[in-house]
């Protein structure tokens, strides 16, 4: 149709939209003004257009939607298309149109003919479409004397090529309907020119980065800080942690660390993880009975006072409510919450908590089988020696007089002077110089405030404590001594630890599936922080061997993981890294080099999840929102 018989036509319809022609001329070519459709076309005369097409007709438009928004195509024009055991090399040829919606870590689909290559953008390239020196004054000034127009147009993308090189994940295919999704290595070369897709379908991304398709909530999936979208509804990607025996024990066994720098939100991605695992979905065999499973139960160790929260409700709107509950989200507070405070002269407890607070003290017996309580780091070996002496010959001297142990009696034990004849002269088992350090550096008056104090011993509290289904917090800012907040910690951590590991330990704490959630864990578990820390870093790091057989989980977070012991470091089986500055804390990690790099540059909410068990090294953003109260 010519020029002037399309104008003729147009003239014919008296409802036609002339603003409408004089914008599409400008846009469209003369061949193609026969595919010309004015506005005047009802949507019920499309509608009926489209429903009188074939399925292979469908099938066709739909073809030819997904091409519209491919990036580009995989080329052999750069480099030759490459894949081998030890790497790969597919380049693709990254179009024009689509150059803005390519980021580093891109995933992508290149399509077999009833398969899909499944990988990401590892690195992407401009290089020149024609021969030219761009590289002189000329140029420069030319490019740069243009300051009305914006960047975009001062360069033409024609007269580039953006090439990306694409990391092959896996292949994905279907074996049968019943299976469904399935992946397995790279395997097959992608043919020339076969387009580069985005992927818009949640299973595919699931699937090919191996992430369970339920079980902890963790966040959802992103690229450099932006969410991957979906066609489903939601359109985001949940990432989830396995919470079940299908594939060995739930992971959380596996232990966890949350790691960032002061102001990066562990506190609020903490108590979004937490919440998470108190739903009836979440239970764990009991030790001594597999065919019984319980709800965990969190024991906090909440430095800052900020967990007993977990009980409360946070405001969210209709809006968050549904996407949290399409993508099996728990939220809302946690009525099974206690608050457990450390009974200590001249302090008393005043903070956040709402939930029920029960108020306990540790009683000088703890000491008879941890006498490195009392060991402060001033002490000499020959001084830590003599304090296990002097503490263990005090509790045979109780048990004889059938006396109740309690810190002030061992202090005039050990203060008395024909207790101190007796030791340094008579039987010399200690020397004159370390027995009066002990005294000086051991027989603090800070251990007389916490000790013994009118309050129900931890100790009788086990079952109060230690309950399937409920969150047991400890908080200790309300206690401004250090040594003090210090000895609450360990002694907790202690209890837990050698009931599961003992057999003879409660049955309270062996039955029930235990979280340990320890804030601040580089003070309780590094060799320099002192001696008190040292004798527990056995412990612990057989507590982190044994946690799979014996129901025990640890929870850490931290601002330096450096500092905390490398063999617990090693047990550790999914690493949460928000942002970190510091070089010596991001090497402690140990995440790839790739991710390495991006981890000063993670926004509040962006983490990286290393969890080789769960699925492939990603980028994730936190919910935006916290699912109970945060303030």
């Amino acid at each position: 149709m010519s020029f002037e018989q399309f104008e003729k036509k147009a003239e014919l319809k008296a409802e036609f939209d002339f603003d409408q022609l004089e914008q599409d001329l400008e846009n469209l070519s003369f061949s193609e003004f026969d595919d010309y459709k004015t506005n005047a076309k009802p949507d019920s005369a499309a509608a009926e257009i489209s429903a009188a097409k074939t399925p292979a007709e469908k099938e066709t438009n739909a073809g030819k939607n997904e091409l519209e928004e491919a990036y580009g195509i995989v080329t052999t024009g750069v480099e030759p298309i490459e894949i081998a055991g030890t790497g790969s090399k597919i380049i693709g040829y990254i179009a024009a149109g689509q150059r803005e919606n390519v980021r580093l870590g891109t995933y992508v689909i290149v399509p077999y003919e009833n398969e899909n290559l499944f990988g990401k953008l590892t690195k992407l390239q401009y290089r020149q479409e024609f021969t030219v020196d761009d590289a002189t004054e000329i140029h420069s000034s030319r490019m740069l004397s243009n300051k009305r127009a914006d960047l975009s147009r001062r360069i033409i993308e024609e007269d580039y090529k953006l090439l990306a090189q694409i990391d092959p994940i896996c292949i994905l295919y279907e074996k049968n309907q019943k299976e469904g999704l399935q992946r397995r290595m790279a395997d097959r070369i992608p043919k020339p020119n076969t387009p580069i897709l985005p992927v818009f379908d949640k299973e595919m991304v699931q699937t090919g980065l191996n992430i369970p398709k339920e079980g902890i909530f963790l966040g959802h999936l992103s690229v450099g800080g932006e969410l991957v979208k979906t066609h489903s509804v939601p359109p985001t990607v949940a990432y989830y942690l396995r919470n079940d025996y299908s594939s060995g024990d739930p992971l959380i066994f596996r232990h966890m660390l949350v790691c960032g720098s002061t102001g990066t939100g562990k506190t609020f991605l903490t108590k979004n993880i937490l919440r998470q695992f108190e739903t009836e979905n979440s239970r764990y065999r009991q030790r001594s009975d597999h065919s019984i499973q319980n709800m965990p139960c969190l024991v906090i160790m909440d430095p800052q006072d900020e967990y007993s929260q977990l009980y409360e409700d946070n405001t969210l709107s209709d809006a968050d409510k549904f996407n949290f509950n399409s993508e099996k989200v728990a939220y809302g507070g946690i009525r099974n919450t206690k608050t457990f405070t450390a009974k200590a002269e001249g302090e008393r407890y005043a903070g956040k908590s709402r939930a029920e607070q029960i108020e306990f003290t540790i009683p000088f017996s703890f000491v008879q089988y941890n006498p490195w309580i009392l060991e402060t780091a001033e002490l000499t070996e020959n001084q830590r020696n003599g304090l296990e002496i002097l503490i263990a010959d005090y509790f045979k001297d109780t048990k004889t007089k059938n006396k109740t142990p309690t810190y002030v009696g061992f202090k005039e034990f050990v203060e008395d002077p024909f207790n101190k004849e007796y030791y340094t002269e008579q039987t010399d088992k200690i020397h004159e110089s370390s027995y009066g350090g002990i005294v000086r550096k051991a027989l603090n008056k800070t251990y007389e405030r916490i000790f013994d104090k009118d309050a129900k011993p931890v100790t009788e509290l086990f079952k109060t404590v230690f309950k399937p289904g409920q969150v047991s917090v400890f908080p200790t800012e309300y206690i401004n001594n250090s040594r003090i907040r210090d000895l609450i910690v360990l002694t907790m951590m202690t209890v837990i630890v050698d009931n599961k590991l003992n057999t003879s330990g409660d049955e309270d704490v062996k039955n029930t599936p235990i979280i340990l959630v320890l804030d601040e864990a580089h003070r309780y578990l590094s060799n320099s922080a002192g001696t008190l820390s040292g004798k527990i870093i056995s412990k612990f790091a057989e507590a982190a061997k044994q946690g799979r057989k014996e129901g025990l989980g640890l929870f850490l977070i931290t601002q330096d993981p450096q500092d905390i012991e490398t063999e617990i470091i090693k047990q550790v089986n999914t690493k949460i890294v928000l942002n970190l500055n510091n070089d010596a804390a991001i090497n402690a990690v140990k995440v790839p080099l790739e991710y390495e790099k991006r981890v000063p540059y993670l926004k509040k909410g962006q983490m990286i999840i290393h969890s080789p068990d769960n699925g492939d090294i990603v980028e994730i953003t936190g919910l935006s929102n916290c699912v109970v109260k945060h303030e």
